[in-house]
């Protein structure tokens, strides 16, 4: 892929509107995982390309799925890691996996599984996908980006339990 699609595909949903302007200023110097996860992102950005035919779209999320699982196997503990994992399992039908995900998720973030107190104000410098189409048309506030995320992940526990 020679052209970043997030910056414009991800700018059509309005949870991510507000969020953008500091996904493309973020310094990422220090993030060792950013190039991988950029190509695993749009990767899965470009399995969501109505253009293609459906086997040319399971491939591109397959191979999302396999970026971002290897992200995550060489430590990249990153939320936006662990959102796509969620989604890419939901959408390919693998329930058990969703769950999976969602455990593994809380390991490394375990506030997520808590009250968040309503001050709070998560900033997450990487772009990042809903943890469900669902969300892709919530629009979230940087005031209650945390809830946002709980609501996605608990929805899509919720709907792994039912289906598992």
């Amino acid at each position: 892929m020679n052209q970043r699609r997030w910056p414009t595909q991800l700018a059509a949903y309005p949870y991510a509107q507000p969020l953008l302007i500091g996904w493309q200023i973020a310094d990422r110097e220090r993030d060792a995982y950013w190039n991988d996860y950029e190509q695993a992102l749009d990767a899965y950005l470009a399995s969501q390309d109505e253009t293609l035919t459906d086997e040319e779209r399971r491939n591109w999320l397959l191979t999302s799925r396999e970026r971002f699982q290897a992200l995550a196997a060489r430590g990249d503990r990153h939320i936006g890691t662990s959102l796509a994992l969620i989604r890419i399992h939901s959408e390919l039908g693998e329930p058990q996996a969703v769950i999976q995900a969602i455990e593994q998720m809380l390991d490394i973030m375990p506030w997520l599984a808590e009250p968040l107190p309503d001050e709070l104000e998560l900033h997450v410098n990487r772009p990042f996908i809903a943890p469900l189409a669902d969300f892709d048309q919530k629009q979230v506030f940087d005031s209650d980006l945390g809830q946002w995320i709980q609501s996605g992940v608990m929805t899509a526990l919720e709907t792994a339990d039912r289906t598992a």
